[in-house]
């Protein structure tokens, strides 16, 4: 009871060859039989396939010790068959196919100051047909009580960490640098995460309430504080999955930097109602799209479902600022990995052109309004209610002389912060179908002359 499993008692060798999976997994079942304890890898090399965690077993590496991800995607656990509608993507329908993976399983944790390298493994025979994403690096379904802290996390292929219905989820003192999503909590409750250092080629750290549990659920409790951000997507998201919803969460004092398409997004497009959401204390840099805030109807879910709800959300003491100017960048999928697309021009969004040949295109870009415009909108028939900013400073690129002076209603399924157009009327944010906004102490100003006005107001009607 509570004892200490050395995996190297189990065969484990730390050669940085042979893959350990087998051996660490025979240590986790005997920690669990014994009423639990700690798995502990000594300081060395080791190559990890997938291990399935089991309750009161901690994962515990020494400090300096080096995980190295298994050297082929087949090496790995491949997805389980599930008997249920499958509305979300298949990086949030299965997750067997992970390094560490648990199901059900309560008083777990992974920690130490180890380096996690997933070595880039991609499925390069796409046979999931979702753009050759590999395994993830930590999978939870269903947990409770679950720790992870203080390692580096590098070079995943897929969602790094990501738990579905788990409830008591302590995430800190994390370093990631991945390819894909970041930290994705998904329909999950009571969670903490702080401290954390994310670059993500997708999303750093993204909220999801998908239909993977097979059931509608929503994300709530759930506090982000004291976190760096870089993303070649957003940095901080609500969505796209959005079947059921976020309550009661709050996020404080990140710094978002080097961000490709937005910094902060809210979306319901699935039937999600989103209601009580705090940010504030966010600094913004470098950044392209800063604050978007969504009612779509993609509707991808069960049948029978009413359009979302966004209520209730309070943005402070939030400034953006530049200078916009090139920098280097993790790749976002496969497509740029193989491109060797580390390099992201502010002004240039298409991945295609993101060629440092291409000088000309680059110069000609560099002059031309290129910011995309920050948003804020519901539906008529579904507006925001209670949208609070206060204390908002942001100064963007401008240098805009023609704009989109008809914005459409209807934006596409697939919710961005340029849906409804690269460059809106407003320079600093374009508010529509808005019941209830307050806006105190806001401003925006811009590094080029700009012909559009601070804000636009459509179908909005100020709080009392």
């Amino acid at each position: 009871m509570n004892g200490i499993y050395n995996v190297k008692d189990f065969g484990a060798v730390s050669d940085g060859i042979t893959i350990v999976s087998p051996c660490v997994q025979k240590a986790i079942e005997a920690c669990s039989q014994s009423g639990g304890g700690t798995v502990y890898f000594p300081k060395g090399i080791y190559v990890l396939a997938t291990v399935f965690l089991k309750d009161n077993v901690h994962i515990e590496f020494e400090e300096g010790t080096d995980i190295l991800g298994a050297p082929s995607f087949y090496d790995y656990e491949q997805q389980e068959e599930i008997d249920y509608p499958a509305y979300q993507d298949a990086s949030h329908t299965y997750f067997n196919l992970a390094m560490f993976v648990g199901k059900g399983v309560k008083n777990v944790s992974i920690k130490g100051k180890a380096r996690i390298d997933m070595r880039s493994v991609w499925d390069e025979d796409d046979v999931r047909k979702i753009v050759h994403r590999g395994p993830k690096c930590i999978s939870l379904k269903e947990c409770e009580g679950v720790t992870l802290c203080d390692f580096e996390l590098v070079n995943a292929t897929d969602l790094a960490i990501y738990f579905a219905g788990c409830q008591d989820v302590d995430i800190h003192d994390l370093s990631l640098k991945v390819y894909i999503d970041g930290i994705s909590p998904d329909n999950s409750k009571n969670v903490k995460i702080y401290n954390c250092d994310v670059e993500a080629g997708d999303d750093a750290i993204v909220f999801k309430s998908s239909y993977t549990l097979n059931r509608i659920d929503i994300c709530k409790n759930i506090k982000v504080w004291n976190c760096r951000l870089k993303s070649r997507c957003s940095a901080l998201k609500f969505g796209t999955e959005t079947n059921g919803g976020f309550e009661d969460i709050e996020i404080d004092n990140i710094d978002i930097f080097d961000t490709r398409i937005t910094g902060l997004a809210i979306e319901s497009v699935d039937g999600a109602v989103i209601d009580g959401i705090t940010v504030k204390n966010v600094r913004m840099k470098n950044t392209n799209g800063l604050l978007f805030v969504h009612i779509g109807k993609r509707m991808r879910g069960p049948s029978g479902r009413e359009i979302g709800e966004i209520r209730n959300i309070t943005l402070e003491n939030i400034t953006a600022d530049g200078p916009y100017v090139p920098y280097t960048v993790v790749p976002a999928y496969y497509i740029n990995y193989k491109m060797h697309d580390w390099y992201q021009y502010p002004w240039i969004f298409d991945s295609k052109k993101n060629d440092e040949t291409d000088y000309e295109f680059r110069m000609n870009g560099a002059s031309s309004p290129w910011q995309l415009s920050s948003n804020m909108c519901g539906l008529p028939e579904r507006k925001i209610k209670n949208l609070t900013l206060r204390n908002i400073h942001l100064k963007v690129n401008g240098g805009v002389t023609e704009y989109e002076r008809n914005v459409p209603d209807k934006a596409p399924e697939y919710p961005e912060i340029m849906v409804y157009g690269w460059t809106l009327p407003a320079k600093g944010i374009y508010f529509r179908h808005i019941d209830g906004l307050t806006l105190d102490n806001v401003s925006v100003s811009s590094f080029y002359p700009d012909s559009r006005e601070d804000f636009v107001f459509e179908d909005v009607t100020f709080a009392k």
